[in-house]
């Protein structure tokens, strides 16, 4: 166990802690990540930057005029910390691209695989692996997530008005599973069926600390396990970089010791997502996100603000508890083969739905887009967030959050 007089702290390890399908992300806090190609180039010059650009997309596609079933974006992790040492990782996306005429003419959905990894030198790692694929002319589809996870971590008290001092850290060692099948009923409309499975242990905790009182649910570690239901309507133009269009997820995880769970609890997710466009290659995006949940619920499987994707700005799990409302609006513009972005927000946690709904916690910011291949709608992603306490967080990431 760590001794209360154990001071040495670690950067939040961002964790998916929801059962929900984020898009891909991670977040910088602290650190110096740069993606360059292996020689120095200068990028002041017009001709120096398109230099570049290519460099860093021949590293990931050697033709760009041939048509490819498969092509992939991936961004490179590094971080240091006095207990973990040297820590090396990736986050990546894998398209796979299907160029078969869709039988009623339009464009095909497209089905692709999130990967991220990250180790240390000294023994930490975590692994994940998110597919996501449309079968039999896109009637079927199949959702996935696996995560495995050997790395320090750090709880934040519960509830919206947590101070910041309020956290220790403890060792977490997970293996999580999921898998959902949904089938088209009508266009555009999607309806699955789930189980999820998720084993959390809990190793090291701060002695005298809040997990060692032994009172929080979770602190002795837990296992989640249970039946999902899923509502999917997508009608967007593209799941990755929208344009137009609207998408709604509404999911329920109905967890039971019967099916080998800790604690029988139910959670419900809502996200709503709407398009607005404003000028050629200019939208308005918005977003609405919720989840409520009723039982005793472990920390592991509570809301989170932030988690990289509502509440930019805020350091990961800065607040959590078992439920949680968000709302988002963001202004994006495309040229060439970049993109810019400004966004702000406002979301809470709390112990009742009610006391979410307040949603008095405010971020803003902004943050550019780089293409790094011609033709194809695929970003690269930088943002950078801030909160009316003046903290700022920086992100890295593949697409668009939402």
């Amino acid at each position: 166990m760590r001794t209360p007089d154990d001071t040495s702290t670690l950067a939040p390890i961002e964790r998916a802690s929801s059962p929900d399908f984020p898009p891909l992300d991670f977040e910088v806090e602290g650190q110096d990540l740069s993606l360059a190609p292996t020689e120095a180039v200068d990028t002041a010059s017009p001709s120096g930057f398109s230099s570049f650009v290519q460099t860093v997309s021949s590293l990931f596609q050697v033709d760009t005029t041939k048509r490819r079933r498969f092509s992939l974006l991936a961004l490179p992790e590094f971080s240091y910390g006095d207990e973990d040492g040297l820590g090396l990782g990736f986050t990546a996306r894998l398209y796979i691209n299907d160029f078969r005429p869709h039988p009623q003419g339009k464009a095909r959905r497209q089905s692709y695989v999130d990967l991220s990894s990250h180790f240390t030198f000294k023994g930490n790692l975590s692994l994940s692996l998110r597919p996501t694929v449309y079968l039999l002319d896109e009637r079927l589809l199949l959702r996935g997530y696996f995560g495995l996870g050997h790395y320090p971590s750090t709880f934040q008290a519960i509830g919206p008005d947590s101070q910041e001092d309020q956290k220790e850290d403890y060792d977490e060692r997970s293996i999580r599973f999921r898998w959902a099948a949904y089938w088209r009923w009508f266009e555009n409309v999607y309806i699955g069926l789930g189980y999820y499975y998720y084993d959390y242990q809990v190793k090291d905790k701060l002695e005298g600390g809040m997990l060692d009182q032994g009172t929080i649910a979770g602190s002795n570690g837990a296992r989640v396990s249970g039946l999902s239901l899923h509502y999917l309507y997508d009608s967007r133009d593209d799941p990755f970089v929208p344009l137009k269009g609207f998408y709604a997820q509404l999911d329920g995880y109905f967890n039971a010791r019967l099916l080998g769970s800790t604690q029988d609890y139910t959670k419900y997710l809502i996200d709503l997502r709407g398009y607005l466009p404003v000028g050629e290659n200019q939208l308005i995006a918005l977003n609405f996100y919720a989840q409520i949940a009723t039982g005793e619920v472990p920390f592991q499987d509570m809301a989170t603000l932030s988690n990289g994707i509502h509440s930019r700005g805020y350091a990961s799990g800065r607040y959590i508890d078992k439920n949680l409302m968000s709302l988002q609006a963001e202004y994006r513009y495309y040229f060439g083969r970049f993109g810019i972005s400004a966004f702000a927000g406002t979301a809470n946690v709390g112990d009742t739905p009610l006391k979410a709904l307040k949603m008095d916690k405010l971020t803003f910011g902004g943050g550019l887009r780089v293409k790094p291949f011609r033709g194809q709608r695929m970003y690269f992603r930088g943002d950078v967030g801030f909160n009316t306490h003046g903290d700022v967080q920086f992100y890295l990431g593949i697409d668009e959050l939402f």
